[in-house]
């Protein structure tokens, strides 16, 4: 893992968050090509369903994401950008033709990265009830319906 911490400058700074948010901002299988702009070859990257190593890895999780998703899409609401660190929080939304009936899904959530010239360390924070248990057929219903008897 790349752990030596070099100055990094403003400039590039703002110019690797840029290009991170570029990359997923209106994601799919063509912006794949760019993953080399922004991530090590040996990043780490987490959310909460996966753990991956290297950025072969990311890459093809990240094409069997968007082979599988009809629409994808992220605004990014806000951000704070350290020397080495910087947190987005965003908002996605999706449509999959098995969750919500194909009708699009909104999720709210925080990226973590890691950098020195690119990103060595990706962490995603959402809720994936909200993102995936809520949506599917019958599993949804009573995930709501919990939901609804614990804010009561």
């Amino acid at each position: 893992m790349a752990t030596e911490m070099n100055s990094v400058s403003e400039n590039l700074r703002t110019a690797l968050l840029n290009d991170f948010k570029d990359f997923y901002r209106n994601p799919g299988i063509a912006s794949l090509e760019n993953i080399q702009r922004v991530y090590t070859q040996d990043v780490e990257f987490r959310d909460p369903a996966h753990a991956l190593h290297g950025r072969l890895a990311v890459k093809n999780y990240l094409r069997s994401l968007y082979a599988s998703t009809k629409y994808m899409k992220f605004d990014y609401l806000e951000e704070q950008i350290g020397e080495h660190t910087a947190t987005i929080v965003w908002q996605m939304t999706f449509s999959h033709t098995s969750l919500n009936g194909g009708n699009p899904v909104e999720v709210r959530g925080v990226t973590l990265i890691r950098f020195t010239d690119r990103v060595y360390y990706h962490e995603d924070f959402f809720d994936l009830g909200a993102m995936l248990y809520q949506h599917v057929p019958v599993l949804g219903s009573v995930i709501r319906y919990i939901n609804n008897r614990l804010s009561a």
